[in-house]
């Protein structure tokens, strides 16, 4: 190819002028395909077909897409995209055209395909690295290092390391490999990828090249004589010719501190069809500076990456944490000759913990409590799926009995058969004062009589999604004036200090009655409250371990 600018001579297929660094192509075409891959194809000012068939200059395998579909034109300095008679027809910012004038940042879609045009009368960012100056390496280098650092997604930051190497090397072809979520090596970026072929030969040859250089940590190089080396320095190939190049973009973190070895983020293949590249010191320096300066720009842009992804995660916890929090009775509801008082709170952002309180009848309190296990999203989802099958029948059943059947069968149809819940349901008559209940699995509730005694509610039925028939024993107790009942979860027996000793149930259990026999007159919220300072004063500002629920119920004298 011919240079007008100095009229010298350069490679087949070249980018820039090998001597002047003159511009040769006069557009981009970036091409994201109906898989989703990206392409950049760099338009020189003869015609482009675009279509299905492999003899098209740029293909789309897109069975919508016609065998010639549209053709890309040059004409007095100007673009032209052409509809071929295709089938399907060629949109260019979503209008259907027949020939039209491209103008920078146009997009063309066909079939499931959209090309974007770039087609610029001053510079194109990878030109930069072309210029000649007496200072060339370092204000190249500082000006694609900018271009680089100025990006923060990935995808950006790739894009503008590809193409600053592609251009720095007159590369026709290239592929970015990066390992994906489990560690497989995959293509993430191509450049001019047609050049690579369709076959799957060659990219299983190029996988297992990656992977050795993964495992290695070098770099790697295709002489024209058909020698292959992989080599620790690139100074090792400066003035001999290469066909092919790949390099390794290695973390600045050491992996393995006896080996000093380090992980290598990503793997640029580059070459050049039947041709050969030569690189001298200045450009062998400011390649190595330009893959330094990826490695740091890579690691920042995936640490951007997890943050933006913690953020995200972050907000759809907070909202996960409004929406269960809603799931909770907002108030205490209101009930003759009984005070009561609650408090929950989740180890994380949401837990597994519920309880709830519901009028039934006119002359009933439906009370419920539970534990799911494990925490997190998953107990999340349970204790919203159980709190939405008490809600819905108790309109209509409410013996406890058929509540922790129903309830029990429910859990077993719709979770994983490692998740299970422990559950207390009862039903409080406050005008005789009996108490009707079934403990799946459940902390057993404490009852504090007036005379000094306690009892305890204990398991009568396996916890729910167990067993595939669970109804346990309902059992009644009358409760009088002045007794108090103590409805709680494992968090509040289990609170830790330093040393991870449990708090305790007989602790609890002591602790309670003494403050409940010295303060008789004690409302709800003040017995749960000194109950929270115990547990506080237990742990010693150490973090909570698990979700931790509270209800005390007393009752009181008819007034």
């Amino acid at each position: 190819m011919k240079c007008v600018r100095c009229n010298t001579t350069s490679s087949a297929g070249a980018l820039y002028c090998e001597h002047c660094g003159e511009r040769f192509f006069k557009a981009k075409i970036r091409l994201v395909d109906r898989m989703g891959n990206d392409t950049t194809h760099y338009v020189f000012t003869h015609d482009y077909v675009i279509g299905r068939d492999e003899e098209c200059d740029i293909v789309l395998s897109d069975p919508a897409v016609s065998r010639r579909h549209a053709a890309i034109t040059y004409e007095d300095g100007v673009f032209h995209i052409e509809n071929l008679k295709s089938k399907n027809g060629t949109l260019v910012n979503s209008k259907e055209i027949s020939k039209v004038a491209l103008n920078n940042y146009d997009c063309i879609q066909i079939g499931a395909a959209k090309l974007y045009f770039y087609f610029s009368e001053g510079d194109f960012p990878e030109d930069r690295i072309h210029t000649h100056t007496g200072e060339f390496i370092q204000e190249t280098l500082m000006k694609i290092s900018r271009e680089i650092q100025s990006k923060n997604m990935l995808d950006e930051v790739l894009t503008a390391i590809l193409d600053g190497v592609v251009a720095l090397t007159n590369a026709r072809d290239a592929m970015l490999w990066m390992p994906d979520e489990s560690g497989e090596w995959q293509p993430r970026m191509t450049r001019n990828i047609r050049l690579f072929g369709d076959s799957g030969d060659l990219q299983t040859r190029v996988r297992t090249l990656v992977e050795q250089m993964a495992s290695n940590g070098k770099h790697y190089v295709y002489h024209k004589s058909g020698r292959q080396e992989f080599i620790q320095n690139m100074n090792v190939v400066s003035g001999l010719p290469c066909r092919m190049l790949a390099l390794s973009m290695r973390s600045r973190k050491i992996v393995d501190t006896q080996e000093r070895s380090q992980k290598v983020l990503g793997v640029i293949v580059l070459r050049i069809a039947n041709q050969v590249m030569v690189f001298d010191s200045r450009k062998i320096s400011l390649l190595e500076s330009l893959t330094t300066q990826a490695v740091v720009a890579i690691e920042n842009a995936l640490l951007y990456s997890e943050a933006l992804a913690k953020r995200k995660i972050d907000n759809e916890l907070e909202l996960a944490q409004q929406i269960q929090n809603r799931l909770l009775p907002r108030e205490i509801v209101s009930v003759p000759r009984t005070d009561i008082a609650a408090f929950s709170r989740a180890h994380s952002y949401v837990g597994g913990d519920y309880y709830d309180l519901l009028h039934v009848r006119d002359e009933a309190l439906a009370i419920a409590i539970a534990d799911i296990s494990g925490k997190g999203i998953g107990a999340a989802l349970v204790m919203s799926c159980l709190q939405g099958s008490l809600r819905a029948q108790i309109g209509y059943e409410d013996k406890p009995e058929h509540i922790v059947c129903n309830i029990n069968q429910l859990i077993r149809e719709s979770t994983a058969e490692n998740l299970f819940a422990t559950f207390f349901f009862a039903v409080y008559e406050y005008e005789t004062g009996a108490l009707h209940y079934v403990n799946a699995g459940h902390n057993p509730p404490l009852v504090i009589r007036t005379d000094g005694t306690h009892e305890f509610l204990k398991s009568s039925a396996a916890p729910l999604g167990i067993l595939e028939e669970n109804r346990g024993t309902e059992a009644t107790i009358i409760l009088k004036d002045g007794d108090v009942v103590l409805f709680y979860t494992d968090g509040l027996t289990e609170a830790m200090d330093e040393d991870m000793n449990q708090l305790g149930m007989n602790a609890v259990k002591d602790c309670v009655m003494v403050y409940v026999s010295e303060n008789p007159q004690a409302q709800a919220r003040e017995i749960l409250d000194f109950i929270l300072r115990q547990v506080e004063k237990h742990t010693a500002g150490q973090p909570q371990h698990d979700d931790l629920t509270l209800l005390v119920m007393k009752v009181s004298p008819a007034q």
